[in-house]
Order: C-alpha cells, then sequence, then structure tokens
C-alpha cells in the first residue's frame, strides 16, 4: 500500500502545565525534511521533534508548529528588561555622537528590538520536563498525518493501476506489431527490386540478406523485455507496504529510456504513434510518483 507526501496532523494534550497544540503539514519533498516553529522557551525540543517525525515518516518536507496555554487559558505577563532598555539607548546615543547622524532615538524604534520584552514563562530552563506532554500532542498529530498520507495515497493507487493498465496495453500493442514491420519491409523491398530490374527475378538470397539487415537493426525483443520487467517491478511496488517512491521514480526513467530506445529502432509508423502514446502516459505516472513516499 502506498503512501502519499501530502497531508495534515492535528493533536493536542492537555496537562498541569498547560495545554499543547501540535499541527504537522507535509507536501512533497525528495528527501525528509522536519522544519519546527516552537516557542522560545522550548527550542531546545527541536532534536527531540526531528527525530521523533523521522521515526514515523521517510519523505516529504514537515513543518512542524508547537503552541503551548497557560492553565485555564491564564493570560501571560510582559516583561520589560529596562536595564537593557537603557544600554540600548546610551549606545544609539553614544554612535549618534560618534557618527554625527540626525534624528531621534524613540520609543517606537526601542519597541523595535525584541529582545528587550519576554513573555512571562518563555525563561529558557529546562524544557526537556515539558517533553513527554509534547510528546503526546505530536504522536497525535503525527498519528492523523499518517492516516491522511495513507488516504491519499489510496487515491494515488488507483491512478497509477489506471496508466499502468494502459502503459501495458500499449506495450502489447507494440509486441503485436513488430513482426509486421519486417514483413512489410520485405514486401516493400521485393517491389521495389523488381522495378529496379524491369521484371527480372530477384535473387531470394540476396534479398533474404537485406531484410536479415533491417530485422537485427529494428529489434525491440530486449527492450521490449526489459521493459516489461520494468512494469511487473513497478505493479509490484504499488502492491507493496513501505516507501518505494524513489525506486518507482527509478523505473520510470528506465521505462522512458526503454520507450525511446524503441521508437528510434522499430522505423514503423504505427508504432512510432505508440510509442508516443507510451511516453505520454509514463509521464503522466511520473507526475504521480512524485507525490509517493
Amino acid at each position: 500500500m502506498l503512501n502519499s507526501m501530502t497531508g495534515f496532523g492535528r493533536g493536542e494534550h492537555v496537562a498541569p502545565s498547560g495545554r499543547y497544540l501540535c499541527e504537522l503539514q507535509s507536501v512533497n519533498h525528495r528527501y525528509l525534511e522536519v522544519r519546527s516553529r516552537l516557542p522560545r522557551r522550548l527550542a531546545g525540543l527541536d532534536l527531540l521533534i526531528q527525530r521523533a517525525v523521522q521515526g514515523r515518516f521517510a519523505r516529504g518536507r514537515i513543518d512542524v508548529t508547537l503552541t503551548e496555554e497557560l492553565p485555564d487559558g491564564e493570560p501571560r505577563k510582559v516583561r520589560l528588561n529596562r536595564t537593557l532598555a537603557v544600554e540600548y539607548l546610551s549606545a544609539f546615543k553614544a554612535l549618534q555622537a560618534e557618527l554625527g547622524l540626525p534624528g531621534e532615538v524613540t520609543l517606537e524604534f526601542l519597541c523595535s528590538q525584541r529582545d528587550l520584552f519576554e513573555l512571562e514563562g518563555d525563561e529558557v530552563g529546562a524544557p526537556e520536563t515539558d517533553w513527554p506532554d509534547i510528546r503526546i500532542a505530536l504522536e497525535r498529530a503525527m498519528t492523523g498525518l499518517a492516516e491522511m498520507r495513507r488516504d491519499e495515497g489510496k487515491s494515488l493507487e488507483a491512478a497509477l493501476l489506471g496508466h499502468l493498465d494502459l502503459v501495458e496495453a500499449t506495450v502489447t500493442a507494440i509486441i503485436a506489431r513488430a513482426p509486421e514491420v519486417v514483413r512489410n519491409y520485405k514486401n516493400r523491398l521485393e517491389i521495389r527490386l523488381q522495378r529496379l530490374l524491369e521484371g527480372k527475378v530477384v535473387d531470394p538470397g540476396r534479398l533474404e540478406q537485406e531484410v536479415a539487415i533491417l530485422a537485427d537493426r529494428s529489434d525491440i525483443a530486449e527492450e521490449v523485455a526489459r521493459l516489461t520487467s520494468h512494469l511487473g517491478q513497478f505493479r509490484e511496488f504499488i502492491g507493496q507496504q513501505g516507501p518505494h517512491g524513489r525506486r518507482m521514480e527509478f523505473l520510470l526513467q528506465e521505462m522512458q529510456r526503454e520507450a525511446n530506445t524503441i521508437g528510434a529502432k522499430a522505423n514503423d509508423a504505427k508504432i512510432s504513434q505508440d510509442v508516443v502514446a507510451l511516453k505520454s502516459t509514463l509521464e503522466q505516472l511520473r507526475e504521480q510518483v512524485q507525490n509517493v513516499e
């Protein structure tokens, strides 16, 4: 069963120390990238959060947003670092005098210095004490995200199987058409030689030699065999549990390569049309696979 890389999960946990709300949003990415937005006092938990997410998911860019509230919705007070504000004002005025700059150091300018203010409870301490409660909210959010990615994966699986059926049908048509290429060439060559020889008997040996040369040049048996093998592997990945997105992308690259070679070697209008349709469907598969974990 396939998993998508797109999804959203939300989890919360209420503890004596407060209420923790965790939200996860996941989008496509070649590898796994975890980005966290945490309250300042909990910044030290970033590595623990990354490890927890890495233990559940294999690919995707996952944004983790964590918010907290004090018990019973108690408002948090703003504290001003007055000593630091005075130091800022003194430093700015000294710099202004030294450089001869016009203007004034205003209250608005001082308020723009974010480190002058802090919320009560944002003190740097030991955030690990909050980790057990935060971990519960995170686990609930990851469970929700995993469920959504799994549901999206079911839709992806149905779309991939539909495109895969079209690819296999086109390959079957190419296989059926291949023998006709040599026969048609032999007939055209024989008619052309008869015209050139003005009705004289065509040397069967020479004719067969020319046909054999073309048959060797236009033989697509190996390419078709490899393409069929890749299709079989691709179908197996769809039915297996686990992150297979990158392997499926590699198989599609190989299938596109085989399709290009078939089109170049076949030298037949009908097969060329089938190859165009084949490459188009493979491209649609590639677009879908980019969202597979």
